[in-house]
């Protein structure tokens, strides 16, 4: 009965720890993939991307990012107005990427929280080096927030839990082992 039980809460921390919120899988696909030519609330080499769902549709975004080339050949007045807005700027294919993981990177660019109008102009008035570092990218040093650290602590307990439950199943099937080696001799 225990064994059993043992097993269920085995499986039930390993599950925590391969379930990653869609949002973070899509943060580390954006800051892999495409920080190097997107910024958030700013325009480089390609468009801004933050709240992309107020400009664009998800299914427009999927089709975009997986081939962007093919999709302005096909005729899309949107994609074709983007590619000249940006210097027909080719944007590489991604047909790596799952569309799942497509839609985990629009659900991270549509979390991103819009910068507060009223906070910025204030920070702006105070000093000009204040809004500097809003958004902080791949080589970029930043502290994290409260909510990553105990995302963090969350994710090293369970880590903690699993490794100290497959001990105890290791240590269970030893001792069975030993028993049933002692009774046949």
């Amino acid at each position: 009965m225990w064994c059993k039980r043992f097993i269920i809460c085995a499986f039930a921390l390993i599950g925590l720890m391969q379930a990653q919120d869609t949002s973070e899988k899509g943060k580390t696909i954006f800051n892999q993939r495409c920080a190097a030519c997107h910024k958030l609330e700013q325009k480089l080499i390609g468009p801004p991307l933050a709240r992309i769902s107020e400009r664009r549709s998800e299914a427009w975004f999927v089709k975009f990012v997986s081939n962007s080339q093919a999709f302005i050949q096909s005729g899309d007045a949107q994609a074709v107005a983007v590619f000249k807005e940006y210097n027909q700027q080719i944007m590489p294919p991604f047909t790596d990427l799952s569309e799942a993981d497509i839609k985990s990177i629009w659900s991270y660019l549509n979390s991103v929280a819009a910068p507060a109008q009223s906070s910025m102009a204030s920070a702006n008035a105070a000093s000009p080096s204040a809004t500097q570092k809003t958004i902080v990218y791949p080589g970029e040093q930043n502290t994290l927030p409260p909510s990553e650290v105990a995302s963090l602590r969350n994710v090293f307990w369970i880590i903690t839990g699993v490794v100290v439950l497959v001990a105890l199943l290791i240590g269970v099937v030893i001792h069975f082992a030993s028993l049933r080696g002692s009774s046949s001799a």
